[in-house]
């Protein structure tokens, strides 16, 4: 899996650098005789950091498919119960060991960074800064929907179908508030992940953004530790 994520975030980071440098060729050829005043951050981190959450739809089901179902499959989980831990310890014992796997996958990409500038590329800091905040913010809330689908079956093929289902249903809500209007327009740009993260590939820090991270994650935190409290809710 992890072969497969620096593989394409390679072409993903590729792609922009070639065609910025393709263009700085022949601007006028584009049609942007004032090539000094295109952001080259906003062109190659930007575009490359938006392309990055589209392989959260089938990064997230693969590494959370196992956490809870795959000890239900085993019949490890009651096991887990009869040890000296709550059941938030245990829920959050779970989402931590997805969270510092995709970690993990964060820190490589920063060669792209030492790459970028050893070509001769120059970027501004910040934004770039706020785009791996923004993912990683994104990839966590993700990863939380995630752990809670898949404590809701036995199978983690079941649990990576559901996952990819909801997280794909949250990137029509980004779609769709492109051509829906009026307050239903509204409601589908506050509901939307992308759309909150959009401000973070853009390089800029909005505390709302932040502020509905944290709460679509505790969100699922909550649905996760309500999901394995249902074996108490026996007559």
């Amino acid at each position: 899996m992890m072969a497969f994520f620096f593989l394409i975030s390679g072409i993903f980071f590729v792609i922009p650098v070639l065609g910025y440098s393709k263009i700085s060729m022949n601007p006028q050829q584009y049609e942007l005789s004032n090539f000094p005043g295109i952001n080259q951050t906003q062109y190659i981190f930007g575009s490359f950091f938006s392309n990055l959450s589209i392989m959260l739809l089938f990064l997230v089901p693969v590494l959370t498919m196992r956490s809870f179902a795959e000890e239900k499959r085993q019949e490890t989980l009651e096991l887990l119960f009869t040890y000296p831990l709550s059941d938030f310890e245990i829920v959050a014992g779970k989402q931590l060991g997805v969270s510092l796997l995709f970690g993990t996958l964060l820190v490589p990409l920063l060669g792209y960074l030492a790459v970028f500038r050893w070509l001769g590329g120059e970027f501004d800091w910040g934004p770039v800064w706020l785009g791996f905040l923004g993912f990683c913010l994104l990839g966590t809330a993700y990863l939380a929907a995630g752990v809670f689908i898949s404590s809701l079956t036995k199978s983690p093929i079941v649990s990576a179908l559901g996952t990819f289902s909801v997280l794909l249903l949250f990137w029509l809500l980004d779609s769709a508030r492109d051509v829906a209007a009026g307050p239903w327009a509204r409601v589908f740009s506050e509901l939307s992940p992308l759309a909150h993260y959009k401000n973070f590939t853009l390089g800029i820090l909005d505390a709302q953004d932040m502020v509905f991270f944290f709460f679509f994650f505790l969100y699922f935190l909550f649905l996760t530790l309500r999901s394995i409290e249902t074996r108490n809710w026996k007559n």
